[in-house]
């Protein structure tokens, strides 16, 4: 599996590669072991892309000081996901474990299908927050 975006867009709205060489040479041992890829890479920049600069705020760290108790500071991540971003990429993972023929334990029906070009709006998805003692930004971006 490649790792995913970060959301880092450029004056054009696309996806700039934050990682360097890693998605390539994951795809190269894939190649190389003829083994299974999924490719959250590709997957990824076509879905952050697809919903844009602003709308892809909603899938990650992005909240406003006090939305969490105890949080003083704004949270800014563009690498960790929201809860509708972490949604979003297991449900990539989900389609391309089927998509493969990957033996996994998946339900018939345990996702949609899922276009990355049409992606579901940022404000049709719901999860209530958690309760939480203090909110540390991750290391990381």
């Amino acid at each position: 599996m490649t790792p995913v975006n970060r959301r880092t867009f450029d004056e054009q709205g696309k996806i700039t590669n934050s990682l360097g060489d890693y998605p390539a040479a994951v795809r190269q041992v894939a190649a190389q072991l003829h083994v299974g890829l999924i490719d959250l890479n590709a997957m990824t920049k076509t879905l952050y892309e697809s919903w844009g600069p602003e709308k892809s705020l909603r899938a990650f760290v992005h909240y406003p000081a006090g939305t969490f108790p105890g949080q003083t500071e704004a949270l800014k991540d563009n690498t960790h996901f929201s809860p509708l971003g972490a949604w979003e990429i297991a449900r990539c993972v989900v389609r391309e474990l089927k998509r493969v023929n990957i033996p996994a334990h998946l339900r018939p029906l345990a996702v949609k299908k899922i276009n990355l070009e049409k992606p579901m709006e940022p404000d049709a998805f719901y999860w209530p927050a958690a309760g939480m003692g203090n909110a540390v930004k991750p290391d990381g971006n």
